[in-house]
């Protein structure tokens, strides 16, 4: 019985520590594509008031991830994502 809790002791250590680090990487990386997406709205075909719009979200974006808060990050990169249809 002991042998099989090891396993999932180290499950949870991997989750609880591998998943915010990726959360973290993914919210940057998404930063970066929704920033460029705004900066260059021509070549991304992205009208100039959704773009302004997506600019507020960025920001406050990178605010949650400057506060260490990934999962508001995240969100609000994901919905300026899916307003500028950015992959």
């Amino acid at each position: 019985m002991q042998m099989k809790r090891i396993p999932i002791a180290v499950l949870a250590m991997v989750l609880a520590f591998g998943v915010p680090a990726t959360a973290l990487a993914d919210c940057a990386s998404d930063i970066d594509k929704v920033e460029n997406a705004i900066d260059n709205t021509e070549r991304s075909g992205i009208d100039v008031t959704v773009a302004e719009k997506m600019r507020v979200l960025l920001d406050e974006a990178t605010k949650e991830h400057r506060a260490g808060n990934e999962a508001k990050c995240q969100d609000l990169i994901n919905q300026a994502k899916y307003m500028g249809n950015v992959e």
